[in-house]
């Protein structure tokens, strides 16, 4: 059965809007349900009310028409002004923005008294989709032109959304955000008004994202815009940048306290949780503000600022909120330099790998190393630590092909070591949870074992304990293949975070590294000298070898040996080393305590004397 079209007729001649019905009437009983409104203020009230599919707009009916002060009030304040009485027929084409506002769903038909070629398109310019002279034709010509007004209005619109709007979560896409942006503009610059810009991104997004799959990862999406619509106003505009960046736009803000209101809200609704296919996600927010005029006065300026207060905000913790800085921009310059420097750092050959030795106290030799990223970037005189760099590396994905060649360089380095004649050693490097959840990070490791013949047995990877949390049961069959190619497991920073012992039950782990904050304080005694007693009670009862990491003097040395540790690491035993100095030091057995000679600052390992740093 056809459905039946809702027509509202704009006309103030009733004996013209009676011709009118009989002439519909005549094409189809049914077919098209009409009414009748003699102004246009009655009429804009009349489509906010109620949904109609199509308005046959009689631009006679508009020469005469008088204003009441309720009507103009329901008009939209001077969104459409009357034209005078003294205006030729047939004009009146400034109700068409007035009845695409109220009702932006419904075709628009314009019904002229007289034949005006240059009229019609000047009406389908202004938005209609259709000009018919009135009594030119019969009822069917009538409706035949409201059938395909609706017809092409709803491809149109089908069309503007496919456009306009993100398919997957119905908000306003990135390059239709921009026009709306820019005309926002415009007004705010004419008017004379504060607007704000709010630049947000999921906290936790690609770890489920990569975890859970891409299709939880887009319901999690769908419900995210769900929640984002229900904290704005509905004069603001929600937009989905592209992948789990949102942003909203606030006209008319009057004071920072209202901006603030809006971003605790999504804080709020965003740290619940989200239950998708029986997961329960944790989510949450970061989200960056910047405003209008005082932090730009341009689409890219006020996107840029709103998108470098984001990223200050995830530094502070995540899942809060900040307004833009001046000094934000100038640390964004610095870290946009950085990233584009260590994109080029692998082709350029600046990244080197330092080892410090791990000494076996009982046996007082070294029995393994952990292999220590340094990078020092063209014309610069001093290595940078991986604090100062593994961040980007992690967020803009060089993880991955840094973490290669890291797996590379060692296994290559740990060949000449042996065709140097030094026994074989354990060497450790570090993994992120980007390197991890990688699906070539098993094919990489089995190459580089295979092409220098290194054995599995004398490569450990290391994890920090927060990684072991994230995601067991995918972690833990990954690690599990590790464990199959023969490489050793071990758990980074142990102690300093929430991991749970029974995880030890089903992770194949075979060595824990004791947190240096708690080696630091063990010489002393009290909480850290139990906390490091109970540590290696529960490795030894387990199986699990244990090494303290951050050893800084004898009398830490010797409390270790008295609770049981068997293997120590630190600059009490020796400093990281470049791999020739490493080699050297093993061959002279000069491996006895020495001052620091970490690269951290200055010069080649023999010469800095700053603390060396870890791989996160």
């Amino acid at each position: 059965k056809p459905q039946t079209i809702r027509v509202l007729l704009i006309e103030d001649d009733p004996g013209d809007a009676q011709k009118t019905r009989e002439l519909l009437g005549g094409a189809g009983v049914g077919r098209f349900h009409l009414e009748h409104a003699e102004h246009l203020g009655c009429a804009l009230r009349r489509l906010r009310e109620d949904h109609f599919d199509a308005v046959l707009l009689a631009l006679g009916a508009m020469r005469d028409a008088a204003v009441s002060p309720a009507e103009g009030a329901a008009a939209d304040s001077g969104a459409f002004l009357y034209p005078a009485p003294e205006r030729a027929p047939g004009r009146g084409l400034e109700a068409i923005p007035s009845i695409q506002e109220a009702a932006p769903q419904a075709a628009i038909v314009v019904l002229s008294p007289v034949v005006d070629e240059a009229l019609s398109l000047e009406a389908i310019q202004a938005g209609a989709q259709d000009f018919l002279v009135k009594w030119q034709g019969d009822g069917f010509l009538l409706a035949r032109s409201l059938c395909y007004a609706v017809g092409h209005k709803q491809e149109k619109d089908r069309l503007t959304r496919l456009a306009c709007y993100d398919a997957l979560t119905g908000l306003v896409n990135r390059s239709f955000f921009r026009e709306l942006l820019d005309r926002a503009l415009r007004r705010a610059a004419r008017n004379d008004h504060t607007m704000a810009l709010m630049f947000l991104d999921l906290d936790n997004f690609k770890v489920i994202n990569d975890t859970l799959g891409h299709d939880v990862g887009d319901s999690l999406l769908r419900l995210v815009a769900q929640r984002l619509q229900g904290c704005v106003r509905t004069t603001d505009v929600i937009a989905r940048l592209g992948g789990d960046e949102f942003t909203v736009l606030q006209e008319r803000v009057e004071r920072l306290e209202d901006i603030e209101t809006v971003a605790r809200k999504i804080l709020q609704v965003m740290d619940q949780p989200f239950v998708l296919d029986h997961h329960e996600l944790f989510v949450g927010t970061s989200i960056g503000i910047a405003l209008y005029p005082g932090h730009g006065r341009d689409a890219e300026t006020l996107l840029k600022n709103a998108d470098t207060a984001m990223y200050y905000a995830k530094e502070r913790g995540r899942h809060n909120y900040q307004f833009y800085l001046s000094v934000m921009g100038e640390q964004a310059h610095q870290r946009l330099q950085l990233e584009r420097n260590l994109h080029h750092a692998l082709r350029r050959n600046e990244l080197q790998v330092y080892f410090q030795p791990q000494l076996h106290l009982g046996e007082d030799k070294v029995v393994g190393a952990e292999a220590l990223l340094r990078w020092r970037p063209a014309g610069e005189a001093r290595l940078l630590r991986p604090q100062e760099f593994m961040a980007v590396a992690e967020e803009t994905g060089l993880i991955v092909p840094i973490g290669e060649w890291l797996v590379e360089t060692v296994c290559a380095q740990y060949r000449l070591w042996r065709e140097s004649g030094l026994p074989p050693l354990r060497v450790a490097l570090n993994l992120s949870a980007r390197q991890l959840r990688h699906p070539d990070l098993l094919p990489v490791i089995a190459a580089a074992l295979q092409r220098h013949g290194m054995e599995g047995g004398c490569l450990a990877v290391e994890l920090n304990e927060g990684l072991m949390m994230e995601s067991m049961a995918s972690n833990c069959a990954i690690l599990h293949k590790l464990k199959g190619m023969g490489v050793r497991i071990a758990i980074d920073n142990f102690g300093s975070g929430s991991f749970s012992m029974s995880c030890l039950k089903h992770l194949p782990v075979d060595t824990i590294k004791i947190d240096k904050s708690f080696i630091q304080g063990c010489e002393k005694g009290g909480v850290d000298g139990a906390i490091v007693s109970a540590i290696i009670t529960l490795a030894h009862s387990l199986g699990l070898q244990v090494v303290a990491e951050g050893v800084e003097n004898a009398r830490q040395v010797q409390v270790l040996q008295e609770k049981g540790c068997q293997v120590v690491q630190g600059h009490h035993v020796c400093p990281p080393l470049a791999a020739e100095d490493f080699l050297q030091q093993l061959a002279a057995r000069s491996l006895e305590p020495m001052a620091d000679t970490s690269p951290g600052s200055s010069g080649m390992a023999v010469e800095g004397r700053r603390s060396a740093s870890r791989l996160p």
